[in-house]
């Protein structure tokens, strides 16, 4: 299996399995799980549980990847084995078209980068194995990624493939 999509549905109430039905009943590769709100975070790990990949990204509802995201991540990793994580790659022309007033205050775009970068991950499933997941903290992504700093190796990237839409 090249790739599989898991969608983890926690407790949406829009119509979103219905919509998805005719996907994940054709193709195996698409699992669609429907729980009850936990939050973020465990449904976060509940997919990394479920995954079967080697390789493990996280896409958030509001964002979306551009066509190329996966491809180019993967085969970064494919090129640089001895890398486990990669982070950044924030479209960030798309993000000036919503920036809310607290993130207008931020003038560099290697500031905002270097904030968001944490917030799009893209690694080798060890990396979320053997940190069994995230903790379930306010900045979950950028305590994940202090906590891999210690056994892994994670190199920042300029693929701008990630969109961030903040609303």
């Amino acid at each position: 299996m090249r790739w599989e999509l898991l969608i983890i549905d926690d407790g949406s109430d829009d119509g979103t399995e219905s919509f998805l039905k005719k996907y994940f009943l054709i193709n195996k590769r698409i699992r669609y799980f429907k729980r009850s709100y936990n939050g973020e975070v465990p449904s976060l790990n509940f997919g990394i549980k479920n995954a079967v990949g080697n390789y493990i990204t996280f896409l958030k509802p509001q964002d979306e990847f551009l066509s190329n995201h996966i491809e180019v991540r993967l085969n970064f990793l494919e090129e640089n084995p001895e890398v486990d994580l990669v982070t950044g790659g924030i479209n960030l022309e798309k993000l000036k078209l919503e920036q809310p007033d607290y993130f207008q205050k931020i003038q560099s775009s290697d500031e905002k980068e270097s904030i968001l970068s944490n917030l799009v991950l893209f690694g080798r499933r060890k990396v979320f194995e053997l940190l069994s997941g995230f903790n379930d903290v306010e900045f979950y992504e950028t305590d994940f990624v202090v906590r891999a700093l210690d056994h892994f190796n994670i190199k920042k990237v300029d693929f701008p493939t990630y969109i961030i839409h903040l609303d």
